[in-house]
Parts: C-alpha cells; sequence; structure tokens
C-alpha cells in the first residue's frame, strides 16, 4: 500500500510541472495575440490597398468571378464573411483589415505553441548534448523546459513584429489572413496523432482554409498528408483516417459548388481561369513560356524577401549563440545543439516550406505577401535554432534574445524606409518598402489625388488611367502600373478609362459595374470638357502625353488633364463626344467585353514588389 501511495505521489509530483508549464504555454500564446492586435491596431490601412483590395470590396457588394470582383479562384469563404460582416454595418475595407489583424492573432498565438511543442518532441537531439540521446535528470529536464518556452517567446516575436507580416497584417487583403492561417493549420496538422478528434479538427479546418484562399489547401497538402502518415504511424484507425477524409470532402464542396455556379459551371469556372492564368503564367513560369530569366527572376525576388524576413531572426540567433558570460560549463555546444534540434524537425518544416516555395519559383510570385505561407517555418527554424541555448543559459541571455528580435523587427517597421535609388542595392534587406510610411504615405497621396480629381465636376470630366507592358525577367523593368479600380472605387460617380495603348484596347466603366471592353475608337459623355488621366509615372515615348502639363501628386501619382472639345486624337486612340443637346448612346466599334481582361494588373501600391532587390521606381508587376 506504502509503495502505491508513494508512486501515485510521484506522478502527481510530475503531473504539476507538466500542467504549469502547459498554463505557461497558454498565457504566453494569450499575450502573443494580444501583443499582435495591439501593435497593429494603431496603423491600420484606412484605404484600399492595391487592385486586389478594390476587387475583393467589388466582389462583397456583387459576387462576379468574370468581372473579378474579386479575382480568380474566387475566394468564397472570405468573401463571404465580408458579406456577413458586411450585413452588420461593417464594410469591406474595414472588414478586411479586421481579418487581417484577427489572423495575426492568430498566427501569433499558434506559433508559441507549435515552437514549444517541436522543442519538447525533438528534446533528445536538441538537449542531449553530443549523444543526441534524451537528457535524463531534473536539470535536464528543467532545460528543455525552459527552452520551450523561450523559443515560443522567441518565435512569437520574430512573428509578431515582423517587418513582412507586420506590412501585410495592416492591409486589406487576404496575405496576413493566410499567414495567420497557415500557423494555425501548421499547428494542427501536427496534433493530428493527438486523437480522433484532433485528427478530425485538422481536417475541418484545411478544408476551411480552402474556401478562403484556394491555393493555401494546395500549397500545404503536403503538409497536411504528414500529419496524417504522423498520426496513422502513431495508430490512428482506418476509420479515423476515412471520417477525416469524409469530413474534408464535405465542407469542400460546400464552398466549391456554390463557387462553381456562381462561375456558371465548372465549364465557366475554367475558362475565366484559363484566361487569368494565360494573361500571367507566360511571363512568370519557365514552365509556360517564361524560361530561365523568369525562373532567375522568381528566384531572386523570393530570395530578397528571405532576406527582408530573417533579418531579425538573424541578429537575435547571433546574439544567442555568441554570448559567453555565465555559461555553465554542463552546458552543451549551442550550436551543435541548435542544429541537432532543428534536424529532428527538419522534415516537419519541409513539407509545410518546400511546396509553397517550389510553386513560386517554378510558376509565380510577383509579391512579398505570397512568402508569408512559408514565412512562418523559417521563423519556427530560426527559434528551433536558438531553443537550447535559451534553455540552458541564465534568463537574461535568453530574454535579450527576445527583446533583440522584437526591437530590431519592430524597428525597421515603425522607423524604415525605402532604399534610395543612389543607394546599392544590397541595402533593400534593410531599407525597403514594408515600413509604416509606405502605408501613410500611400494613403496621403490617394486622399491628396481624389480631393484634386473632385474639383472637376463629373458631368464635363472623364477619368483614365493608363497600363504599359514591361520587359526583361517576368515583364518587370517598366511596368506602368493602372489605377481604374481605384477610380472605380472611390469617383463612382465618373466614367473611367482603362488606357491599354500597345492592345489598341479601352475598358470603360463608370461607378462599381464591371468593365466593358471597348476599340481604338469610342465615344465619351456629351458634354465632356477635360481628360483627367492618372498615371503611375511618366509614359515616355510609348504614350506621349508631352503636349499636356505632367503634375505630380505625392509621391505616388502623376496627372495629366488634357481639355476635350469634342475630338481627340491620343495615341492609337480616336475620342469623340457629341454636343451636351444630343442624347448620347455608347457604341462599340472592336468587339465585345472580355471578361478575364477587366482588371489584369495588382500589385502593392507603395512599391516595386517584383524588382530584384528593390529597384527603384516602376515596375508594378501583373500579380494575384
Amino acid at each position: 500500500m506504502s509503495a502505491r501511495i508513494q508512486e501515485a505521489g510521484q506522478a502527481g509530483g510530475e503531473a504539476a510541472p507538466v500542467g504549469q508549464e502547459a498554463r505557461r504555454r497558454r498565457l504566453l500564446a494569450a499575450a502573443a495575440a494580444a501583443a499582435a492586435v495591439a501593435a497593429r491596431l494603431p496603423f491600420a490601412a484606412r484605404r484600399l490597398w492595391d487592385h486586389d483590395s478594390v476587387q475583393f470590396a467589388l466582389g462583397v457588394e456583387k459576387y462576379d468571378l468574370a468581372a473579378h470582383h474579386p479575382h480568380p479562384p474566387g475566394y468564397p469563404l472570405y468573401i463571404a464573411v465580408l458579406k456577413l460582416l458586411a450585413a452588420v454595418g461593417v464594410d469591406a475595407l474595414h472588414g478586411m483589415v479586421a481579418l487581417s489583424i484577427l489572423a495575426a492573432a492568430l498566427g501569433a498565438g499558434s506559433i508559441v505553441l507549435l515552437t514549444a511543442r517541436l522543442v519538447r518532441e525533438g528534446r533528445g537531439a536538441g538537449a542531449g548534448g553530443r549523444t543526441g540521446k534524451p537528457a535524463a535528470g531534473t536539470e535536464a529536464s528543467d532545460a528543455v523546459s525552459a527552452g520551450a518556452l523561450a523559443a515560443g517567446a522567441l518565435a512569437a516575436a520574430l512573428y509578431v513584429f515582423n517587418p513582412l507580416l507586420w506590412f501585410y497584417g495592416e492591409l486589406p487583403l487576404v496575405y496576413a489572413v493566410e499567414g495567420g492561417m497557415t500557423v494555425g493549420l501548421a499547428y494542427a496538422a501536427l496534433r493530428m496523432a493527438d486523437g480522433r478528434a484532433a485528427f478530425l479538427a485538422a481536417c475541418a479546418a484545411f478544408a476551411v482554409a480552402g474556401g478562403v484562399r484556394p491555393s493555401t489547401l494546395l500549397l500545404l497538402l503536403p503538409l497536411l498528408l504528414a500529419g496524417a502518415w504522423r498520426a496513422w504511424r502513431r495508430g490512428a484507425t482506418l476509420g479515423t483516417l476515412a471520417a477525416g477524409a469524409a469530413l474534408a470532402g464535405a465542407i469542400g464542396l460546400a464552398w466549391l459548388l456554390p463557387l462553381l455556379a456562381a462561375a456558371g459551371g465548372y465549364a465557366g469556372y475554367q475558362r475565366i481561369g484559363s484566361e487569368h492564368f494565360r494573361a500571367l503564367l507566360p511571363y512568370t513560369s519557365i514552365l509556360y513560356g517564361g524560361g530561365w530569366p523568369a525562373l532567375a527572376h522568381n528566384l531572386t525576388i523570393m530570395t530578397k524577401w528571405f532576406l527582408q524576413g530573417l533579418v531579425p531572426a538573424a541578429a537575435a540567433l547571433g546574439l544567442l549563440w555568441l554570448w559567453q558570460p555565465g555559461r555553465p560549463s554542463q552546458e552543451p555546444s549551442r550550436v551543435v545543439a541548435g542544429v541537432r534540434l532543428l534536424a529532428a524537425s527538419w522534415s516537419w518544416l519541409a513539407a509545410w516550406a518546400v511546396p509553397p516555395m517550389l510553386f513560386f519559383a517554378l510558376f509565380h510570385i510577383t509579391k512579398a505577401g505570397y512568402t508569408l505561407v512559408y514565412l512562418p517555418a523559417l521563423l519556427v527554424a530560426a527559434s528551433l535554432l536558438a531553443a537550447p541555448a535559451m534553455g540552458w543559459a541564465p534568463r537574461p541571455r535568453a530574454v535579450a534574445g527576445v527583446v533583440l528580435a522584437a526591437a530590431i523587427g519592430a524597428g525597421l517597421f515603425l522607423f524604415g524606409a525605402d532604399r534610395r535609388p543612389d543607394q546599392p542595392r544590397a541595402l533593400a534587406i534593410v531599407r525597403n518598402e514594408f515600413n509604416r510610411r509606405a502605408l501613410a504615405t500611400f494613403e496621403r497621396d490617394l486622399d491628396s489625388l481624389l480631393a484634386t480629381l473632385r474639383r472637376y465636376p463629373p458631368a464635363t470630366t472623364v477619368l483614365a488611367t493608363v497600363e504599359l507592358s514591361g520587359t526583361g525577367a517576368a515583364g518587370a523593368e517598366g511596368f506602368l502600373y493602372p489605377w481604374q479600380r481605384h477610380l472605380q472605387w472611390y469617383l463612382p460617380d465618373y466614367e473611367v478609362l482603362h488606357l491599354v495603348p500597345e492592345e489598341h484596347l479601352v475598358f470603360v466603366t463608370k461607378g462599381h459595374h464591371p468593365f466593358r471592353r471597348e476599340g481604338p475608337r469610342l465615344a465619351l459623355p456629351p458634354g465632356t470638357s477635360q481628360l483627367a488621366i492618372v498615371l503611375s509615372g511618366p509614359t515616355g515615348s510609348r504614350f506621349p502625353l508631352g503636349a499636356w502639363p505632367l503634375h505630380r501628386v505625392g509621391e505616388t501619382f502623376y496627372l495629366v488633364v488634357i481639355p476635350f472639345s469634342g475630338h481627340l486624337e491620343l495615341g492609337p486612340f480616336e475620342i469623340a463626344a457629341p454636343p451636351a443637346a444630343i442624347p448620347y448612346s455608347k457604341t462599340s466599334l472592336s468587339g465585345i467585353r472580355s471578361p478575364g481582361r477587366s482588371g489584369v494588373s495588382s500589385t502593392s501600391p507603395a512599391a516595386s514588389d517584383s524588382s530584384p532587390l528593390n529597384a527603384s521606381g516602376p515596375p508594378r508587376l501583373v500579380a494575384r
């Protein structure tokens, strides 16, 4: 009897620290989530950011995939949530920003739990010293526990204050939502071996994520399969696997069937998607005609964003590995222990990060926001490398590593500035567009542009913007970004022209209606007396506008106002308008509207994301 009592006491003594550690992890996760929200609220976007932002907002008003309201592949559950928010009075802009911030909170909390669990599971490699065996004894166990919690804190700091994650976490776009979902999905997949409920929850989560952004499910499918394989090896039954597949399939069909119906059936959806990707992949994919220059371009910009995203992690890791004072004699080699701990989780992290990286390199990537699907995996890897040094270290060293990571990330976002044209391109690693100044500058310039344009009466003014193609790898050099979506959204009382002179095409709309395709000859509304053309930069000889003054509006826009007296030849376009007394009817001389061409250009308006090492000025590449 006494032996049983003694055993029970020992078991209770072991359970208490485990329970306390779990509570500390949950508290840290909650604190990280709160920090993510608190950091992002003051800088939340108050204007729609780029093409995609406006197209999401248009999709909330009326879902029309053919008109790119929103663009393919459709984002059905993302738009559905925004429609629900709109029904209770939250407009599309604030709804999208709110989802970005909430997803940042999800990612920040999940990365704590995920990292701490990977440290504990890999403690044999990370805490066992040179033998690679699990560490024994209370002191080693305490070191592992401390290392897991400290690594979770470091991962949270790297996530919350990462300049790329913070920047996109302020915007009305889907990238930060995907970034936060990704971490939650990775943690859910890691827990699939914990039992039937965890397995089914993970399958449901992946299916829901596919409805938010269908590419997420495609890119992270290897991670889901890795979680299922892990669960199978640890005793999951065929019944559990079948139930998970059935649940995921049912949820997937629940959003896929309405999506196909909205597109006019499977054939319609396939046509819309094919038109969309035919406009992109020949320029950006080595597999679709872009050749080796496209691959080199994709790898270059991915490397740039990789370096920009890992600056705080590199600094914190350097401090933790190099700081020597107070090192205990029994502390194993920090670098070797960290590498062993990372190696123990390498296959898991590779299943998360490698498929998206390969896809983007081979097919299409034009915005840093794409990388948020795998950037958190790299932050987890850095935290695993640091975990042994933090677990065996005196507390000040661990705290210093976390504080340094947060300080550098926050400094780059809060006080950073873009690289000037006269500065070396290598400085783009720390001087880039991922900062609050870029957000404030764009919003200030857009406000100024809108105020200027509103001084022209809608009854006598037509607005226009110009798109010019780029050259070089992925068509990046010299691309002139058009602003028709912002003009359409913010100035619905004006007719808007999207001029594509190299194709002799014009796309026309008024208000929030889909653009319709016109030819090089078009008629303006009666009484039109000026054409106000909004540009991203000078058009040069490709579309001469030198006969009229070119006005700079802030750092983002240019404006040319052309007096109009009934007839104008502008490049390949012949523009006419009947006198005000004659009833007006729009005619098209060049064919019908092309749905897939209604919104082909999109990227972050603040800087040239797709330019290698952030080369100055445009291009702003076609993107989705």
